[in-house]
């Protein structure tokens, strides 16, 4: 079978809501690092995220970056890869993004660190290291865009609900950790112009997933880099779209690295504006108010610009939209002012009738 076909096929069993193959999504008491960071070989959907806001101070300009990589696994079958990538451009209120698929070998699941290289045609794509230590590197073929990113860890690795395994109530649940603060450094290319940056990313890493990205769920994810308080904060919020269940959690991770793991019922989030998407019909919200009062967290959360919207293609018919963008915080932490970098995630905003807390 064509690769091509092969991922379309996974992709619309994921999207239609037929669990993919999960025999080997094994769950254990606790996640094993760094064994955990390899990509798992048969496992049903998993992946690697890197988001965050870099500036080159010298030109005052600020640009958004999200490179992810995917694993497929359907039916224990072959599966394959997906890496997708998007730059935000928030002064010229511009989005560009970029995804591909690539069938994978055994090579690239042996031993750490991660040694990762796709081809195809203008579209290049790289990614080395572990433990919070990488080096990406980028290639849209569509538009004029090229990253070259290293990073280290600022912070220790974070491990969702204390043992890396996030269990999202009777929805879902996968194995979760993050390195919430790394410091990035490289250059980027945006139609033409280089741009020599520097700033923090967001690592998320997540196994075991076919839950999480069911066609009867609908996921928002936000994180946030808080400046005054060196701390950080994940907040998910998980709709099912069959019985209206919302499922609320998170993370909240101060300077010394300490950790707090937020309930469901600790969490508050507010919907203020909405953009609806030309492309995809969804309603996003723009503006949110997220309350922690446990933590004495209140901070107000807003997009930089509304279009940052992907439309992923896996065929003629077959479409997948989500929204991923830049995102600034205003608020307090235990009285004191804060600011914060942000990026937020949306999926299966289209299906959602009513907006939820």
């Amino acid at each position: 079978m064509r690769i091509g076909l092969l991922i379309t096929l996974l992709m619309v069993s994921v999207i239609s809501c037929k669990v993919p193959y999960s025999k080997k999504d094994v769950f254990e008491e606790k996640a094993s690092l760094p064994k955990d960071e390899a990509p798992h070989f048969k496992n049903s959907l998993e992946w690697l995220y890197f988001t965050g806001h870099l500036t080159d101070e010298e030109k005052e300009k600020t640009i958004g970056v999200e490179y992810v990589v995917f694993h497929f696994n359907p039916t224990n079958a072959k599966g394959g890869w997906m890496v997708n990538m998007a730059v935000s451009d928030p002064e010229n209120e511009a989005f560009y993004y970029d995804h591909k698929f690539f069938p994978k070998s055994k090579h690239e699941f042996e031993d750490l660190p991660l040694n990762f290289n796709w081809s195809k045609r203008q579209f290049n794509s790289s990614l080395q290291g572990q433990s919070g230590n990488y080096q990406i590197e980028a290639q849209f073929s569509k538009d004029s865009i090229a990253m070259n990113l290293s990073t280290r860890a600022e912070k220790e690795v974070v491990l969702h609900d204390g043992v890396g395994y996030e269990n999202y109530g009777d929805l879902a649940k996968a194995g979760y950790y993050s390195f919430p603060r790394l410091k990035a450094k490289g250059d980027i290319n945006l139609n033409g112009e280089t741009y020599n940056v520097n700033g923090n990313l967001w690592y998320d890493r997540q196994w075991n997933c076919s839950g999480v990205f069911d066609k009867k769920v609908a996921w928002d994810w936000f994180s946030i880099q808080f400046e005054e308080t060196e701390s950080e904060l994940m907040l998910y919020r998980l709709y099912s779209l069959k019985d209206s269940t919302v499922i609320f959690g998170g993370t909240y991770t101060n300077a010394k690295n300490e950790s707090v793991y937020l309930e469901n019922d600790e969490i508050n989030i507010e919907e203020l504006a909405y953009w609806k998407s030309p492309s995809s019909d969804a309603n996003y919200p723009i503006e949110w108010k997220l309350e922690v009062p446990s933590l004495e967290i209140s901070t107000n959360l807003k997009t930089l610009f509304p279009n940052q919207e992907l439309e992923l293609k896996f065929g003629p018919l077959t479409k997948f939209y989500y929204w991923e963008g830049m995102c600034e915080a205003t608020g307090t932490i235990q009285e004191q002012e804060v600011t914060g970098t942000s990026y937020v995630e949306m999926t299966n905003r289209f299906r959602i009738k009513e907006s939820k807390k």
